[in-house]
């Protein structure tokens, strides 16, 4: 009893039995999720506009790759059907994940920053490197998220050049504005507007929502439900994709009238067809403008400060937004906001209008056999390592921490990566760090029981030196993969080796080479 105090008082030992309770609970109350492989999925099929050759294909299918990748272990497959249809497959059926899956890809990804009808920004002119979320904190913003990027010198030249001389003028940015026309009550436009400190005329709020909706000549027409009867028969779609935008609880009478004019019906639920207002009651002729409507792809529309209106040049810019619901729910939902702009912006623009189809369930491929026999694999695994280790030291009391570490390893690489998804990519990386764990073990072991007139303290230091360089190169090569690549098939592989190195180096060895140098004094 006493030697277990004394090993178990160690920092280093300690250390390593307080993480792997923290990963046994971390499994206990988040569970263990695997990829498509082991659990089955859900299928969201894209239909292309029209068909493509393979180099457009092939870019489409790198383009949602990308955008994907920003889900980090979530494995996204993406795969091409033929010429004109791309199925993208998400492990389990969260329909939490599902849906933001369904948002991130429904966009088309074009980003257009608008001031006074005048495009003043686009989506080529970002530098997809500099993409990345802030908090709004450290930007002074009363939004609930923002991401912030810079611009080429093309781009950062026609901003200033659009934006001279037009101090407080709103900067209306969005994220795939849509060639349509939206047909709203005036209960829904104006929903935002009971908090107003001052009071605002019907007539300021339809003119603010006309100039959010201007753009060269190409503006979203704005159509109140109540006078429907009054200019239904003058209004028709300026293309074949020019949609309506309307509620979900449109009548039959106005959505079939539609349909024959020939518009693509868009309905949208109360809290996406809704224009949030922003009344300042003291910027002139912009004292009311419209800061966010999801229905047109409107984020934000901050006030442009005297600074970037002076027409010299700026390559740094921020797009901020609200969020919906409160507490958890609204910091949730914030978070995800934040995620699909960062996403869509550094994916890029589809080139080619998709639309898509109703989910399916997919069976595992591998499933839960391939589970349990990767468990009895492993098991096996530990057998032949305490064996060869026991007849190579020959000596039985050497198997017990190897295998120890071993398993702590083992518990805690899977509790972390399988509270996000644990894939093939993943499981691999995991099977790979259980290797590189025993050979480290066997070099601490080998320079402790080397019969020279070293100290123990010094014994250790040598192999540490090694197992510190292994682990500093295996990141190093893993960390491009991870942050640069963009693959969603090779994140999970990335991340496990990396997390698998650094748990050695600065948690397990350390344990391992206490214990040994306690068992062998």
């Amino acid at each position: 009893m006493k030697k277990l105090i004394d090993f178990i008082s160690d920092k280093r030992i300690s250390v390593l039995l307080i993480i792997m309770l923290f990963a046994l609970g971390l499994a206990y109350f988040n569970g263990i999720k695997f990829g498509i492989d082991f659990s089955g999925g859900t299928r969201i099929p894209i239909v292309l506009e029209k068909p493509v050759d393979t180099v457009t294909m092939d870019e489409m299918v790198q383009t949602i790759k990308t955008r994907a990748a920003v889900f980090g272990l979530t494995e996204v497959k993406v795969r091409a059907v033929g010429t004109s249809e791309i199925y993208v497959e998400v492990p389990g059926n969260n329909p939490r994940l599902v849906s933001d899956i369904e948002t991130l890809l429904s966009k088309q990804g074009v980003y257009q920053g608008v001031v006074d009808g005048k495009e003043a920004l686009r989506g080529d002119d970002i530098y997809t490197g500099t993409i990345g979320q802030v908090s709004p904190s450290q930007i002074g913003s009363q939004a609930d998220w923002a991401v912030s990027f810079s611009v080429t010198q093309k781009g950062a030249n026609k901003f200033a050049s659009v934006v001279k001389g037009k101090q407080d003028y709103p900067l209306y940015m969005f994220l795939d504005r849509p060639d349509a026309i939206v047909i709203i009550s005036k209960k829904d436009l104006f929903a935002s507007t009971s908090a107003f400190v001052k009071p605002v005329t019907d007539e300021e709020l339809i003119k603010a929502t006309n100039d959010a909706l201007r753009l060269n000549g190409a503006d979203i027409k704005l159509y109140l439900l109540e006078d429907f009867e009054k200019y239904k028969s003058s209004i028709k779609p300026e293309t074949n994709r020019t949609k309506a935008i309307i509620a979900q609880n449109s009548t039959r009478e106005v959505v079939d009238y539609l349909k024959a004019a020939g518009f693509a019906i868009e309905q949208r639920p109360p809290g996406e067809l809704q224009p949030v207002f922003d009344s300042s009651g003291s910027r002139g002729q912009f004292a009311v403008v419209v800061r966010e409507w999801k229905a047109v792809g409107l984020l934000s529309s901050p006030r442009l400060s005297p600074e970037v209106t002076s027409g010299i040049p700026n390559y740094g810019y921020i797009i901020s937004g609200g969020a919906q619901g409160s507490g958890k729910q609204r910091a949730l939902d914030a978070q995800a906001n934040a995620k699909n702009v960062e996403s869509i912006l550094k994916g890029g623009a589809l080139p080619v209008q998709i639309s898509l189809g109703s989910t399916t369930s997919i069976p595992a491929p591998l499933g839960a056999e391939f589970l349990k026999i990767s468990a009895i694999g492993a098991i096996a695994a530990l057998v032949v390592i305490s064996l060869f280790v026991a007849i190579r030291y020959r000596t039985p009391k050497i198997i017990i921490p190897i295998v120890f570490i071993l398993l702590s390893e083992v518990t805690i690489l899977v509790a972390i990566i399988g509270s996000f998804t644990i894939d093939l990519g993943a499981m691999a990386g995991i099977i790979a760090a259980i290797g590189v764990s025993v050979d480290a073990q066997i070099l601490i072991t080998d320079e402790l029981l080397k019969k020279d007139t070293a100290e123990h303290t010094k014994k250790l230091n040598r192999a540490f030196s090694i197992i510190t360089t292994n682990a500093f190169v295996a990141v190093v090569a893993m960390l491009p993969l991870l942050l640069f690549s963009g693959l969603v098939e090779i994140i999970g592989f990335a991340t496990s080796t990396i997390l698998g190195a650094l748990l050695g180096v600065l948690i397990s060895r350390p344990a391992y080479g206490a214990i040994v140098d306690k068992l062998f004094d």
